[in-house]
């Protein structure tokens, strides 16, 4: 941290609200990014509890699995984030510049022009934090190796050919998340801390809700008197935003007691009868051994 960093955030502690650090942007942000909230399961990464994704901020796409440690549940909800991110993706293709290159012939060994078509621009991701992005490294991984029909006629559970296309577009864009300077998937936490300074420490900035708490506070911050007649600070609303009694914590972390509170019509979702392998010989849980 420099002196420049730490001063100001001395000041944003006084001041009660976050301290520029930059007086331009220096990250490329695209007019039509895609959004992307991932919620996991707590105690279980690789297993997603839902998403909110969508280019409108209006009208975005709720996606949930009702039943996380139901395996077809959880395809099911890669089927349909494949359906809803991949239009987006092949969106971009459609706006090509042809460029003029020089490549080397294989039969003459000399360079020869040739014109290529390259994308105007690319699709960029937002995620919330610095564990989004490592999320849509392990989506991708998970993702990019499940067999299509196409692939296996005879794989037991084909998945569509969307799937695994978007499991090697997400690989790609986790790989190029790792290169500094790179915009293809930025997480909002890290490009609000490099151009903000707030009185809290590192950790706590990756928090998104509490660090919007210090950049924009809402009604009622230092400024503001609230009807009581006493003004709320910005780590008071940070940590108002940061803990808040109904909602889960940054994505795609939640807690073990969060769940709890997750929709009824998600909660009660009927779970489908299984047959476990030792349901025949009068076992009735898979927990237990038969005795003889």
């Amino acid at each position: 941290m420099s002196l420049i960093t730490t001063l100001a955030r001395m000041e944003a502690v006084r001041e009660g609200r976050a301290q520029p650090l930059t007086t331009v942007r220096h990250r490329h942000l695209s007019e039509r990014p895609l959004a992307f909230v991932p919620l996991t399961t707590a105690g279980e990464t690789g297993a997603p509890l839902g998403a909110l994704v969508g280019t409108d901020r209006d009208a975005p796409r709720l996606l949930i699995v009702a039943q996380p440690r139901d395996r077809d549940l959880r395809f099911a909800f890669l089927a349909e984030l494949a359906e809803e991110i991949q239009p987006y993706l092949d969106s971009y293709a459609d706006e090509v510049e042809l460029e003029e290159r020089k490549e080397t012939d294989p039969e003459t060994g000399k360079k020869v022009p040739v014109q290529v078509e390259l994308c105007q621009d690319a699709p960029q991701l937002l995620v919330p934090s610095a564990a989004g992005v490592a999320f849509v490294r392990l989506l991708g991984r998970s993702m990019r190796f499940r067999r299509t029909a196409e692939q296996d006629p005879e794989t037991p559970f084909p998945a569509p050919a969307r799937v695994p296309l978007l499991g090697r577009w997400l690989t790609h864009y986790g790989e190029r998340a790792r290169v500094p300077g790179s915009c293809l998937l930025l997480s909002l936490t890290e490009l609000l801390s490099r151009h903000w300074a707030t009185g809290q420490s590192n950790l706590e900035d990756q928090h998104l809700g509490s660090l919007l708490a210090w950049i924009d506070p809402p009604e009622g911050v230092p400024g503001r008197r609230r009807r009581c007649g006493r003004s709320r600070s910005g780590t008071r609303t940070a940590c108002c935003a940061a803990r808040p009694p109904a909602r889960p914590p940054t994505p795609p972390s939640t807690t073990s007691c969060w769940p709890r509170r997750w929709p009824a019509t998600t909660r009660r979702a009927p779970r489908r009868p299984r047959a476990w392998p030792g349901a025949r010989r009068g076992c009735g849980s898979p927990r237990r051994s038969c005795a003889g």
